[in-house]
C-alpha cells in the first residue's frame, strides 16, 4: 500500500475505533489494577494494529505509566481484503486465517466488535 493510502484506510478504521472507545469503563479510584484507558491504532510496515492503552497500576515499583497491548492486527491482501491476527496472552500475534481468512473490511468490523477475540477490557 502507498502512504496515501495507508493514511486513507486510517481514516476510515478510526470509526471503528471509536465503537471500540466505547466499551471503556472510567477509571476507578482507586485503581488497584491495569486499566484500559483508550483505543488507538497505527500503521508498521504492512500492518495496520488496533490497541489498547492502559494505565499501569499504582505501585512503587512500576517504572513507567502507560502500556500498549495488541486488539487486533490487519494485513491487506488486496485492493478490499484483510488477514487478521489477535494478540495472546503469550504477547504473541496469532492468526486467525483458520477462521477469518480475506476479508472484506465490513466483515473485519463484524468480527472486530462482535468476537470475543477482540474485546476491549
Amino acid at each position: 500500500m502507498t502512504k496515501l493510502q495507508k493514511e486513507a484506510f486510517a481514516r476510515k478504521a478510526q470509526e471503528l475505533v471509536n465503537k471500540l472507545k466505547e466499551n471503556i469503563k472510567p477509571l476507578p479510584e482507586p485503581q488497584e489494577m491495569n486499566h484500559c484507558v483508550d483505543v488507538i491504532s497505527k500503521w508498521k510496515g504492512q500492518y495496520f494494529y488496533i490497541n489498547q492503552k492502559y494505565k499501569v497500576a499504582p505501585h512503587p515499583e512500576n517504572y513507567k505509566d502507560f502500556f500498549e497491548a495488541g486488539i487486533v492486527r490487519l494485513r491487506p491482501v488486496g485492493t478490499d481484503s484483510f488477514q487478521i491476527a489477535y494478540f495472546r496472552h503469550t504477547g504473541k500475534w496469532e492468526s486467525l486465517d483458520m477462521m477469518y481468512d480475506y476479508l472484506s473490511y465490513a466483515e473485519v468490523e463484524k468480527a472486530v466488535l462482535n468476537d470475543a477475540w477482540f474485546q476491549v477490557f
